[in-house]
């Protein structure tokens, strides 16, 4: 690319993709826009290239972006507001929704037998009156995801888990290297119920979580995709990615950011 050129979809595409999948394979050129579906992550042998794709994509975006990106779609943000980092792992995928008591880790472990490779678990552990209100729900919460069902989730290959409630052990959690996202922290379990759902919707408040639905958090936050979303908002990712490396070359010639973003 030269110099000043300023970058677009396509240069953009051609210089981030020289970095390699191994030795022997490249990551695909801007031809990928056409690979951005969900499915691609969970059909590797089928796509390899689609795989790729969207793995290196999704490995080096943020959810600052993806939040962006839904915004300039929906009107809203998709952040799911509450919900914390626990170890600092990043993590993404396909969502096996799963619904329970507050107190009923049970669910949570037949939950890690439906959840195939690559998707995600998100967890409601709260009560029936309370379903968004994470003051309430402090009071009378127990864990209900912690060391063992996170090191078995692990060896299932799962992603990563999402709690809409409390979860225990962060002293092993923060060297297990799998990733944590959960309301809060308490030491207290509960029992193993297992009364709960899997893979129906969940209602948390003015928003809805299917099985299916795409989530990704990080440092910074979480956010939801809506499974008919997804392509679309990989598509706009790339497009903040572009303006905003545009921003940062501006920037460094000494431009101002109000005369960037104003003029």
């Amino acid at each position: 690319m030269k110099k000043n050129e300023k970058l677009t979809p396509k240069n953009f595409l051609k210089r981030t993709y020289k970095k390699k999948v191994n030795e022997h394979e490249e990551l695909p050129d801007e031809n990928h826009l056409k690979y951005l579906s969900i499915e691609n992550l969970y059909e590797k042998r089928e796509n390899r290239k689609g795989y790729c794709d969207l793995k290196f994509l999704l490995n080096s975006t943020s959810s600052c972006e993806i939040s962006d990106a839904i915004l300039s779609l929906t009107n809203n943000n998709g952040v799911l507001k509450g919900l914390k980092n626990i170890n600092g792992l990043k993590a993404y995928g396909k969502i096996v929704t799963v619904e329970t008591a507050a107190n009923d880790w049970g669910t949570s472990v037949l939950a890690i037998d439906k959840a195939k490779k690559g998707e995600v678990l998100f967890i409601k552990a709260c009560h029936e009156n309370c379903s968004y209100n994470h003051k309430t729900i402090k009071r009378s919460s127990s864990a209900i995801w912690g060391e063992l069902t996170s090191t078995a989730a692990k060896n299932k290959k799962i992603s990563g888990t999402f709690v809409w409630g409390y979860v225990r052990d962060v002293d092993h959690l923060i060297h297990l290297n799998y990733p944590v996202f959960a309301l809060g922290t308490c030491p207290n379990a509960g029992s193993s119920f297992g009364n709960g759902t899997i893979n129906k919707s969940i209602n948390l408040g003015h928003t809805h979580i299917n099985q299916g639905d795409f989530i990704f958090g990080d440092k910074s936050g979480v956010v939801l995709i809506p499974k008919g979303l997804f392509s679309i908002a990989m598509k706009r990712v790339v497009d903040i990615r572009i303006n905003e490396k545009n921003i940062h070359n501006s920037l460094k010639k000494g431009e101002t950011f109000s005369k960037i973003i104003y003029d």
